[in-house]
């Protein structure tokens, strides 16, 4: 009854991993956003945007200012350069003139950068050394000659300016865009609402990304709400993530074929299992019902062989022969008993070989003995041969009587008229039986499908040639019970039978 479990077993085990992996293939991890309330936050870009404002007004009056007072001290370089430098950003101070034949002059302010800054210039041609310019409207600048203005020049791709006009002299400052923005940064990075107002996941950064004030883990993921904080100077951005709640979801469709699948393989294998148990248990009711007859026919069959030893003395001469084919047949139906017995209790589990001390060229002897007529009938004259000593050894002599019964069957049936030859050899660590025939042989493909239950290569019944197709699994069984091996030798014409057993010697005191 393994066989019905172990397949019941893994028939489920397959309907669990199969369902299993179906829940696994149907499963979605399901992402919903849970929505902040972000009053505050807006509360908070409010207040920062009008800071941002605030301090953008406030640069503006400042330059302004020191615009207009440049206009007036132009021609002293280092009271300008002085002035100048008070304000951050201030790269480069240039005086324009309207209608006047004064020069146009620039003055830098602090470190030259990297790159040349372009100077403002009214001219439409150079004059003196190429140089990068920027040539700006006189009409917009002196649109008040008589008096006074100011105001931004920020158009893209050129340097941030701003202008103050007095009386016909324009002062342009050009601006450095990141050195304001980082002044305008350092006060907005103490801004005092950032502790209170930001609950996490928030940040404060630059347009950068460099991060000014942060509140809770920040994710990895981009954040959900971006609110900019804008200037000419550049921009900050308030960003702010929401809550996720991750949730299963399973694919139905996946789920279902996963589990009917499943099913399925669960109640086969119920079926298949109960099929097995079935069939297992016809197959032990066989079993024993063939050896229950064997054991019924095996009592009268040896009191038949019983009997006719004791009127063999008594048969008449005229009827000696046909007595003789009698007690050939009956050995030949005692020796189907047998092996039908053996393979029986093989089934079964309950062969078992008892070793004895025994002449094991004697117990072969015997069974030729008892096969001479049937062979001598059948046209076959077998040569008996032996090397050796003939000393007693300790092994199963029913199990080699047997083996060697059925080897010389398989010589009677398969091998008529032809010579035969029954070889042992004996020495101190093996026991060799070898028969050999001059029959049509064993092809090499067949040469173990023979020792196969039931297996025979020849199914000439009508020609006399009959048999279960035991003998020589039985043979084969036996011999490796007792330790050794019988295996189909080539041979030049017909087949040749070796086995092979390990010798004990017998000790007696």
């Amino acid at each position: 009854m393994q066989l019905p479990r172990l397949t019941l077993a893994l028939l489920l085990a397959l309907a669990v991993c199969i369902t299993a992996g179906g829940v696994l293939v149907a499963r979605r991890e399901v992402e919903t956003r849970l929505e902040r309330d972000r009053i505050s936050h807006r509360a908070l870009a409010n207040s920062l945007q009008s800071e941002v404002r605030r301090l953008e007004e406030l640069y503006q009056s400042h330059l302004e200012r020191t615009g207009a007072t440049l206009t007036q001290i132009w021609r002293d370089s280092n009271t300008p350069r002085q002035l100048a430098e008070t304000l951050t950003g201030i790269q480069r101070v240039s005086w324009l003139y309207w209608r006047s034949a004064s020069p146009e002059t620039h003055l830098s302010i602090g470190f030259p950068p990297a790159t040349p800054l372009p100077e403002p210039t009214l001219e439409k041609e150079h004059t003196g050394l190429p140089r990068p310019r920027v040539l700006l409207d006189a009409k917009m600048l002196f649109r008040d000659a008589a008096g006074e203005s100011s105001g931004w020049i920020d158009e893209p791709g050129k340097p941030l300016l701003f202008y103050a006009q007095k009386l016909g002299t324009t002062v342009v400052l050009t601006l450095d865009r990141a050195a304001v923005r980082d002044a305008m940064t350092s006060r907005l990075r103490g801004w005092k609402d950032l502790q209170t107002m930001l609950t996490g996941p928030d940040v404060f950064r630059t347009e950068t990304g460099d991060v000014l004030h942060t509140a809770g883990t920040l994710p990895a993921t981009p954040p959900d709400v971006i609110m900019p904080i804008v200037s000419r100077f550049g921009s900050w951005q308030l960003a702010s993530w929401d809550q996720r709640e991750i949730r299963a979801a399973y694919h139905m469709p996946t789920l279902a074929g996963s589990m009917a699948l499943g099913v399925l393989v669960a109640l086969g294998g119920l079926s298949l299992s109960a099929q097995q148990r079935r069939a297992a248990k016809i197959a032990a009711q066989r079993v024993s019902f063939v050896n229950r007859v064997s054991h019924e026919l095996r009592t009268p069959m040896t009191n038949i062989l019983l009997n006719l030893d004791v009127i063999e003395e008594n048969v008449p001469q005229a009827g000696a022969g046909r007595f003789s084919l009698i007690r050939e047949e009956a050995g030949r139906l005692s020796r189907l008993i047998e092996n039908v017995l053996t393979f029986s209790r093989k089934e079964e589990g309950r062969l078992k070989l008892q070793n004895a001390p025994c002449r094991p060229v004697e117990v072969v002897n015997r069974v030729l003995s008892q096969f001479e007529p049937a062979l001598a009938r059948r046209g076959i004259s077998i040569t008996r041969t032996h090397d050796g000593p003939q000393t007693e050894i300790s092994l199963d002599a029913d199990a080699l009587s047997q083996i060697t019964a059925n080897l010389l069957s398989n010589v009677e049936k398969y091998a008529p008229e032809a010579p035969a030859t029954l070889h042992t050899v004996q020495n101190d660590h093996d026991f060799i039986l070898t028969v050999t025939d001059n029959g049509p042989g064993i092809a090499e493909p067949d040469a173990q499908r023979v020792f196969e239950p039931f297996e025979r290569l020849d199914d000439r019944i009508t020609a006399g040639v009959s048999g279960t197709g035991l003998g020589l699994s039985i043979a084969r069984d036996l011999a490796t019970r007792m330790g050794g091996t019988l295996v189909l030798r080539s041979a030049t014409a017909g087949a040749c039978f070796e086995l092979k057993v390990p010798v004990e010697a017998t000790h007696h005191e």
